[in-house]
């Protein structure tokens, strides 16, 4: 799997509505990607025709993801991942699985922000940090790499 962080060289491919993506692998964008990994992987097979899948991902403006309530009551979101956060869905769903019981039960996650312990670590996770209405990192990369 090869995949890029929105180098300055690359051209930012900009999608406002994700239905009207294409998702066909195009030539240029595999040229890029395949060259950059050949030249780090001297080993790696380099296909003569493009193939792969390409996708659209969404960010939040802090690229940090959201794992929240709406404003609508009783619709709950995990949004905002920009694909990177994959392995951590069964985290996730533990986030939100403690987001909605204690919410559904009456208690305001705006106002005093839930914590979630691991179960394995005991490390106390503060929920609020994935707020819709959290205060947005202003020093991230804006990247995947934060």
């Amino acid at each position: 799997m090869v995949g890029g962080t929105e180098p300055e060289c690359d051209p930012l491919d900009w999608i406002e509505d994700p239905d009207e993506s294409n998702p066909s692998v195009t030539a240029s964008c595999f040229e890029r990607q395949v060259m950059r990994a050949a030249r780090r992987l001297s080993t790696l097979g380099v296909p003569i025709t493009p193939k792969g899948v390409a996708g659209v991902y969404d960010v939040s403006d802090d690229w940090q993801p959201i794992y929240d309530r709406t404003d609508l009551a009783g619709f709950y979101v995990a949004m905002g991942t920009s694909g990177n956060q994959f392995k951590n869905a069964p985290l996730v769903g533990r986030f939100l699985a403690t987001l909605v019981e204690s919410v559904e039960a009456g208690h305001d996650h705006d106002r005093e922000p839930l914590h979630y312990v691991g179960e394995h670590t005991g490390n106390e996770i503060n929920l609020g940090a994935f707020s819709r209405k959290r205060q947005f990192n202003t020093n991230t990369s804006g990247n995947v790499m934060g």
